[in-house]
């Protein structure tokens, strides 16, 4: 009898809550989103001569080596004005979701010890590694930012939608992040499988040159309609009409949000499926 009276108010470890209570439980949390980014923000890079430099320098450094090759040597900046600037967004807004999906899938492995210790929905940990490729990100828009004013194309009023490209944006890192978490922590190859991926993508995208204009009348059909559905290709597409008023595909665009948002809601129940099992590997 005493026993059943010392265990009466334990509840297996298991057991599933509801999602509003989920969702609760989270915002109650939401501090631990905020201060795990910010922790890692400042302990990353502490032990090189630049620093947190490198959270900007890396990019641009990035950005150097596709002016040279595409712009250069290849003159894949034919027709393209500000061809610089041009590039940048993509390479800055394209490694925004490399990153969140990459950080995303070691969060649950890179984590197993505060996932023991702690009791707290596993969620915010991909949420944090997301929070953070935002916070950082905010330096390279204060960039793009500068370098649109600098190079004489100005600034229009559509930079006021800037913070709900963002928000597409981080629906979709979100998404991902949340999916490749829990293939990552049942399959660790998946983590080493990623980059590749992106690697691929990067060609894909439209990140160093317009990817439709290159596409040609060879590649109809499926691919070509994949290719121009590719929530990545659009998402870069509206920073560039953002900053230097670019066209944009609005069917296509709206489409891949459609896409995005399903993303988030499908990686947020799939990843929630599985976390009772998260941390006992």
């Amino acid at each position: 009898m005493d026993t059943e009276q010392s265990t009466a108010h334990l509840t297996s470890v298991n057991a599933q809550v509801s999602t509003r209570a989920y969702f609760i439980e989270m915002w109650n949390r939401r501090d631990f989103a905020v201060a795990v980014p910010l922790e890692e923000l400042r302990s990353q890079h502490k032990t090189t001569l630049l620093g947190n430099l490198w959270h900007l320098l890396n990019p641009l450094l990035t950005v150097a080596v596709y002016y040279f090759v595409f712009g250069t040597l290849l003159n894949a900046d034919k027709g393209i004005d500000n061809y610089l600037l041009w590039l940048t967004i993509g390479v800055f807004v394209f490694r925004l979701t490399s990153s969140s999906v990459l950080g995303g899938a070691a969060s649950i492995s890179a984590n197993k010890g505060l996932i023991r210790a702690i009791k707290f929905p596993r969620a915010l940990l991909p949420i944090s590694v997301v929070s953070s490729g935002v916070m950082t990100f905010s330096i390279e828009l204060a960039l793009l930012t500068s370098m649109t004013l600098l190079s004489g194309v100005g600034l229009s009023r559509r930079l006021l939608l800037l913070p709900l490209v963002v928000l597409f944006q981080a629906a979709f890192n979100l998404g991902g992040a949340f999916i490749a978490a829990r293939l990552n922590e049942a399959f660790r190859d998946i983590q080493q499988i990623i980059p590749f991926v992106f690697r691929l993508l990067t060609y894909l995208s439209g990140v160093m040159f317009p990817i439709e204009k290159f596409l040609g009348d060879e590649i109809r059909g499926l691919p070509r309609l994949l290719i121009s559905l590719n929530p990545i290709l659009r998402i870069i597409e509206l920073y560039r009409w953002v900053f230097l008023g670019t066209a944009i595909n609005v069917g296509a665009t709206v489409i891949a949000v459609g896409i995005s948002l399903g993303l988030l809601i499908f990686g947020f129940r799939y990843f929630r499926a599985a976390e009772w099992r998260y941390g006992r590997s």
